[in-house]
């Protein structure tokens, strides 16, 4: 018998609504950082209570490292509860 969409979403990692809690979550990002980090960053993904950020390069990623704890305690004050414990900051490109 064909599976429900319900049931293929079910099984997703967390299912569709902390998919979509995610998504919304990472608007945060924009409404905690000023112009110039959001022209320099991107948020990727929320993945096991870890923030991934794609920065426009090394140097940024290595300054924004340094603001990680006030960012964290913004990030999760704005989001009313603790929702990341940590922030990976990334080089867009891979380097």
């Amino acid at each position: 018998m064909p599976e429900s969409v319900k049931e293929i979403f079910g099984r997703l990692n967390g299912g569709v609504s902390a998919t979509i809690r995610n998504c919304g979550l990472l608007g945060i990002w924009t409404e905690i950082n000023d112009d110039t980090v959001k022209q320099n960053t991107e948020p990727i993904k929320i993945q096991n209570r870890v923030l991934y950020v794609a920065a426009s390069s090394p140097v940024w990623a290595q300054e924004l490292s340094f603001l990680k704890p006030q960012i964290i305690k913004k990030f999760n004050e704005r989001a009313g509860a603790e929702t990341i414990n940590d922030i990976r900051f990334r080089a867009m490109g891979g380097n």
